[in-house]
C-alpha cells in the first residue's frame, strides 16, 4: 500500500491524508470543451447543434464577461463560473447520449441541494475523530468547511447502481480551495455498496492518482495502481473515469491522461461492484504557528452512465422492495416514499431515483405499468386501499395523478396492486403511488412478489 501522497513506502499505508491536484487558462479551457464537444457529438447532428449553440453562448458570455468587468477578481468569478455550468451541461448531454445508445442506467446530480435520500455515505477519520458530513453550498458539494480536527473524508455512493461492469463516472470540480497541496476529492467506480472495495481516483491541482481501495470499519486502504503528475486543473474542467474489462483510464476535459490494466482483478467486478459516487476530504497541518485545514475542490456536478449494453431486449423496468422493514406513509393520495430497494431489471431507460420508484422515459409511446403494494396493518371493513400512478413532465416537474385503480377492501385484506395502459413523453418522469384511510406502513418481500413498480414499452411510432 502507498498513501494518497506517494510519499508512504509500501506496506505501510492504512489512512491517512488524502492530497494533491490542478488548473488551466481559459483559452485552454475553451480550446479542450469545444474539441471535447465536436469530437463526443460528431454524427449526431440534433444534439450536436444543440450543443455547439449552447457551448458558443457560455463562451461568448464568459469572453464578454472578461472584456467589459472593470474589476479583475468579477471577470475571473464570473468565468470560472461559467466553465463550471457550461462543463456540467456537457457533462449531462454525453451522460444523456451514453444512456440513449446502450441503454443501462444513468446517474445526474447537479448538486442544487444535497439529498440525502439518493446518496449514502462511508466516513473514514485518520484517528476516530467524528467527520463532518457532506453540505452543498453555491450548487456545490463537499465535505463541510467547519468543525474538522483531523484528516478526514466523506464516500458518498449513489443509491442506484449502475447496471454493467462496463462504467464511464464525471465530475465537474468546483472551487479549489486548499487543492493546490491536497488531493482531497474524486470519483469512485465499481464500487461495493459497503465500501469493501471500490476504484478510487483522487485528484489534485497538479496529479492525479488511480487505486483500488477499501474501506471498512472506518479504516482506509488503498494501492496506488498509477500516477500522473504535471497536470494542471482548475473549476470548470471535467474529470472522468472509465471501466472497461480490466482497464481503466482517467480522462480530463476528454483527453486521456493515465490508466491501468488490472488483469489480476485485483478489484472486485460483477453485479455486487456497481456502484458509482464521489468523495471529498479534509486536511489538518500543525505546526508551531498552529493548525491550517486543506480541503480539495468542491464538485460542482456529478454524472455516471452504463456505456455497454445491459443483457436485456427491449425496453421497461421492475423495481421491488425485498426489505422487510417497514416504510411509514401518511394517509391519503400520495406518491411512495423511500421504498425500493432493488432493480430487478432496467432497459432503454432512466432509473431516476431508486428509493422513490422514480423511471424518467427515454423513448416515447404507450406503456403498461404495473403498481403493487403491500400494508402491514389490514384495509379494515368500510375502508378501500387503492394503487396509483404519478407522472411529471420533466424531473423536478409538478407530479399530478394519472392512474387510480385496483381498489380492495376488508378486514384481512394487506395488498392492492393495479396494471394501467398510458402514453409516456420522451423526458417525462413516471412513479407509483397509493390511496389508504389512515396512516400506514409498507413492507417488502425477499422475492419483490408484493411491492413493485413495473413498466414495459407496447408500442412506439
Amino acid at each position: 500500500m502507498t498513501s494518497p501522497d506517494g510519499k508512504v513506502p509500501a506496506g505501510a499505508y492504512t489512512g491517512g491524508s488524502i492530497r494533491n491536484l490542478q488548473k488551466v487558462t481559459w483559452a485552454a479551457a475553451q480550446a479542450s470543451i469545444m474539441a471535447n464537444v465536436m469530437q463526443s457529438f460528431a454524427g449526431i447532428d440534433a444534439v450536436g447543434s444543440n450543443l455547439s449553440s449552447v457551448t458558443n453562448r457560455a463562451l461568448d458570455a464568459a469572453g464578454s464577461a472578461q472584456i467589459d468587468a472593470a474589476d479583475a477578481q468579477v471577470t475571473a468569478h464570473a468565468a470560472q463560473n461559467t466553465s463550471s455550468s457550461n462543463a456540467s451541461a456537457i457533462a449531462n448531454l454525453q451522460n444523456d447520449q451514453t444512456q440513449n445508445e446502450v441503454g443501462g442506467a444513468a446517474i445526474m446530480d447537479k448538486f442544487e441541494t444535497w439529498d440525502a435520500a439518493k446518496w449514502t455515505v462511508g466516513k473514514w477519520s485518520s484517528g476516530g475523530h467524528p467527520v463532518p458530513d457532506i453540505t452543498v453550498a453555491d450548487n456545490q458539494a463537499g465535505i463541510d468547511k467547519t468543525g474538522h480536527t483531523s484528516n478526514g473524508a466523506d464516500f458518498a455512493l449513489y443509491k442506484t447502481p449502475l447496471m454493467t461492469d462496463s462504467q464511464s463516472v464525471s465530475v465537474v470540480l468546483g472551487r479549489g480551495n486548499q487543492a493546490s497541496a491536497f488531493t482531497g476529492s474524486g470519483i469512485l467506480l465499481r464500487a461495493a455498496e459497503d465500501l469493501s472495495s471500490f476504484v478510487l481516483v483522487q485528484i489534485g491541482v497538479s496529479r492525479v492518482l488511480l487505486q483500488r481501495a477499501t474501506l471498512l470499519n472506518g479504516e482506509l486502504l488503498v494501492d496506488t495502481w498509477n500516477e500522473r503528475t504535471g497536470l494542471t486543473l482548475s473549476s470548470g474542467d471535467t474529470v472522468t473515469a472509465t471501466a472497461t474489462g480490466a482497464g481503466y483510464e482517467v480522462l480530463i476535459n476528454g483527453v486521456s491522461r493515465l490508466g491501468y490494466q488490472d488483469t489480476a482483478v485485483t478489484s472486485p467486478v460483477g453485479a455486487g461492484n456497481r456502484r458509482a459516487g464521489f468523495y471529498s476530504g479534509s486536511n489538518v497541518i500543525g505546526s508551531w504557528a498552529g493548525t491550517t485545514v486543506q480541503f480539495g475542490f468542491d464538485l460542482e456536478a456529478f454524472a455516471a452512465a452504463d456505456t455497454a449494453s445491459p443483457p436485456v431486449v427491449g425496453t421497461g423496468w421492475s423495481l421491488y422492495r425485498q426489505s422487510t422493514a417497514t416504510v411509514a406513509h401518511p394517509a391519503g393520495t400520495a406518491r411512495y416514499g423511500a421504498v425500493f430497494d432493488t432493480v430487478r431489471i432496467a432497459n432503454k431507460v432512466t432509473v431516476l431515483d431508486l428509493p422513490a420508484g422514480q423511471i424518467q422515459i427515454t423513448k416515447p409511446g404507450w406503456y403498461v405499468m404495473n403498481v403493487g403494494v403491500q400494508w402491514s396493518q389490514p384495509c379494515g371493513t368500510g375502508y378501500t386501499y387503492r394503487a396509483g400512478l404519478w407522472s411529471a413532465p420533466e424531473p423536478g416537474g409538478l407530479w399530478r395523478l394519472v392512474r387510480s385503480g385496483g381498489e380492495t377492501e376488508g378486514s384481512a385484506v394487506h395488498r392492492a396492486a393495479g396494471s394501467f395502459a398510458v402514453f409516456a413523453g420522451a423526458g417525462s418522469v413516471w412513479a407509483p403511488g397509493y390511496y389508504i384511510a389512515g396512516p400506514n406502513t409498507m413492507l417488502g418481500d425477499s422475492a419483490g412478489v408484493n411491492v413493485y413498480f413495473d413498466g414495459t414499452l407496447c408500442s412506439f411510432s
